[in-house]
């Protein structure tokens, strides 16, 4: 059985590099922070497949950007505690269907409040889930 961490993996996707930066130093106390990069898709895909639970944060910016919308579908369909944050899209149907979008102008503090909440479902979630996938195996 390949170990899981049970902190969640969180992918910045910024245009501004030190807004990401910074995002990353916030979310540290829960969360294990990414810079995204283009070029390291495989890494990413690595580091969610050793997570409970992982998400793509992006900004209005690259909310349109068709590779990574293709990717995060990707990405949903093959590990079921995948999520998008995805903020400031006008088109929310091109993202997976369980991201969770937020207005452009949205506070940094609320971001971060509802990327730790959502974060710590994720994990009751996943527990819940294994505990019972145990139970039935039995």
């Amino acid at each position: 059985m390949t170990p899981h961490h049970s902190t969640p993996s969180v992918w910045v996707v910024y245009n501004n590099r030190n807004e990401a930066e910074n995002l990353i130093d916030r979310i540290s106390d829960f969360s294990e922070g990414h810079l995204w990069d283009s070029s390291a898709v495989n890494d990413f895909l690595l580091n969610i497949d050793k997570h409970r639970s992982s998400w793509l944060v992006v900004d209005a910016k690259h909310a349109k950007d068709t590779k990574l919308m293709a990717l995060a579908k990707k990405a949903s369909t093959d590990y079921e505690f995948f999520r998008c944050l995805v903020i400031g899209s006008a088109d929310h149907s091109e993202w997976p269907e369980n991201s969770i979008h937020i207005e452009k102008n949205a506070l940094s503090t609320s971001i971060i409040d509802r990327l730790r909440n959502e974060s710590h479902v994720l994990r009751m979630a996943s527990s819940r889930l294994r505990h019972m996938r145990r139970l039935q195996n039995r």
